[in-house]
């Protein structure tokens, strides 16, 4: 965990990252049900793909939930939070870069912005746009899940089954978290992001 404190700034980023499994997801539905309690106006968002569980809600692995509208891309959450004290934004990773400016301009509107997104991809890189939000975050949040081999910090994901697409969206069939001793990268790496 790390916390920096910049008076200059007049909204806040938190980034929770880290595999699948971990929690993520969890932190975030906290968060906007503490956000709530102290009576500011949240919104919650997912990406289009995310069909998993419910359309239009975060929903754990624990089907815990809380109400989330799906959008195709970053541009329309900025679009969507006049309204509103508090964006949180999960599986940020699937927006890719785009993300980068949408959080910028929110935090600087004075907003709370909370993205939760997965540390690696399946190749074991860093999964954009995670890095470079943490890069400015004012508080970063690491859940890692037990390895599913020996039960060490895991911050990677392996993946079990044929990858169909790029951000292809899985559950426990086709995913587990993995230490570094026990992950295998993917053999096949995409065209650079």
């Amino acid at each position: 965990m790390r916390i920096l404190n910049d008076s200059t700034k007049t909204g806040r980023l938190e980034v929770v990252h880290g595999s699948m499994f971990a929690g993520k997801t969890e932190y975030t539905i906290s968060r906007l049900r503490q956000e709530t309690s102290n009576h500011r106006r949240v919104k919650a968002f997912k990406h289009i793909i995310d069909s998993r569980y419910e359309p239009d809600a975060l929903v754990t692995h624990r089907l815990d939930r809380f109400e989330a509208v799906r959008v195709p891309d970053a541009e329309t959450i900025e679009a969507m939070c006049d309204d509103v004290d508090v964006v949180a934004i999960d599986e940020g990773h699937f927006f890719g870069t785009d993300l980068i400016p949408v959080v910028r301009a929110l935090r600087d509107r004075g907003l709370t912005v909370l993205v939760a997104g997965i540390t690696y991809d399946v190749w074991g890189r860093p999964f954009d746009p995670i890095p470079q939000l943490i890069e400015f975050a004012d508080h970063v949040e690491l859940c890692q899940a037990p390895c599913r081999v020996c039960g060490r910090p895991a911050p990677y994901n392996q993946r079990n089954t044929k990858m169909d697409a790029l951000h292809m969206v899985g559950g426990l069939d086709d995913y587990e978290p993995r230490c570094a001793e026990h992950f295998t990268p993917l053999a096949d790496e995409p065209e650079p992001r």
